[in-house]
């Protein structure tokens, strides 16, 4: 006898196409809170135009999901002005149906967000952590920060479905450890995946820190537009994400866009000109954070270029001869922005990739 799946974090699959179109479009509103003016939610008529589904086929959808308890009518608020006629019911995605955490383990800072399963950040906690500090203590003041998120959200860990976890150094994608990890002495090897595992009742993913960053960007920053994308994540040190059709480019080792071990390409001049505190628009570091970008540039192809980390703050002092510099070494302009998500970028894209684990069963049909 052939024992039939387990039942994912909401039940059983759904059974029909247009369940789960409907179910996209309003997951899809949930995710951005709407105007004070706006209402809530999305009427049918709503939900079955951006679905590019039929009123009769949207109305059974809306009724399995109702069910399904996956979302819920909204009630009107009884002080709002009645308007003429009965109005339209209005529906929306139940968010709070469970939560996940997403954290940056950095090397100057551990960050910890939780957010709901629209990824509406809950509450956040932060912890500063030193260079030297030992994997031990590094991976207790993990654990400490996703918990007190937690607690800072007034959420239980039995009700955190997934931990999105972001580090420095290439990370093995399917066992959660370090394969390579200069800018850490002694955390190449360590399974962060092992290490944070049981906080909350579902999986640990484990990414690279830069990759993330990028993830977060085409999710939340300044990349939303755009498919390709080279994301710097400059600060104490310089890495690259990559992420190629919307999605993060992780190579076969992990290891997709760790340009900055290649000497030739100048990383390591931008990164001691950063330690050394060199102003920002001093020829020679613009040059060489210029050389070793538009080595990835000239590799991928990009809609544009993101800088995150610290460099992000430096507006235009450091884009606009950024900007002049590449525009000599690549074959065509390429816009370069400055994120806007501030030291969350990395914890956002952790958190990214958990809800991205925990969505793609939910949109997919039995």
């Amino acid at each position: 006898m052939i024992e039939s799946a387990p039942p994912h974090w909401f039940g059983a699959p759904l059974s029909r196409a247009t369940t789960v179109a409907a179910l996209r479009v309003i997951h899809a509103d949930a995710a951005w809170p709407p105007d004070d003016d706006a209402p809530g939610g999305l009427t049918l008529t709503e939900i079955a135009q951006r679905a590019g589904v039929s009123r009769p086929s949207t109305e059974d959808a809306v009724d399995e999901l109702l069910e399904r308890e996956l979302i819920a009518e909204i009630e009107p608020d009884p002080d709002a002005p009645r308007p003429v006629g009965r109005p339209a019911k209005r529906y929306r995605f139940r968010s709070e149906l469970g939560y996940v955490l997403g954290v940056d383990i950095g090397i100057h800072k551990v960050l910890a967000l939780c957010t709901d399963l629209a990824g509406n950040v809950r509450g956040s906690h932060r912890i500063e952590v030193s260079a030297e500090l030992s994997n031990a203590d590094r991976i207790q003041a993990a654990r400490t920060a996703l918990k007190r998120a937690a607690r800072a959200s007034s959420v239980r860990l039995a009700d955190i479905l997934a931990v999105g976890v972001g580090t420095t150094g290439p990370v093995d994608p399917h066992t959660g450890t370090v394969v390579r990890s200069p800018a850490l002495v002694g955390w190449t090897g360590v399974n962060v995946k092992q290490e944070l595992s049981g906080i909350g009742t579902g999986p640990v993913l484990v990414g690279n820190d830069a990759n993330l960053g990028a993830l977060a960007e085409h999710w939340r920053g300044a990349a939303g537009d755009a498919s390709d994308v080279v994301y710097i994540l400059a600060g104490h040190q310089v890495s690259v994400g990559i992420l190629i059709d919307g999605r993060v480019r992780e190579g076969r080792h992990g290891a997709a866009g760790e340009i900055g071990v290649l000497e030739a390409a100048r990383w390591y001049e931008a990164r001691d000109a950063l330690a050394a505190g060199k102003p920002l628009d001093e020829p020679g570091f613009i040059d060489a954070l210029a050389t070793g970008i538009a080595a990835a540039v000239l590799l991928v192809d990009p809609d544009k270029v993101i800088i995150g980390g610290g460099l992000s703050q430096a507006g235009d002092t450091l884009l606009k001869p950024l900007r002049r510099r590449l525009e000599e070494l690549c074959l065509f302009p390429i816009p370069v922005q400055a994120s806007h998500l501030g030291e969350q970028n990395v914890a956002l894209g952790a958190v990214r990739q958990a809800l991205d684990h925990l969505e793609s069963p939910l949109f997919t049909t039995q």
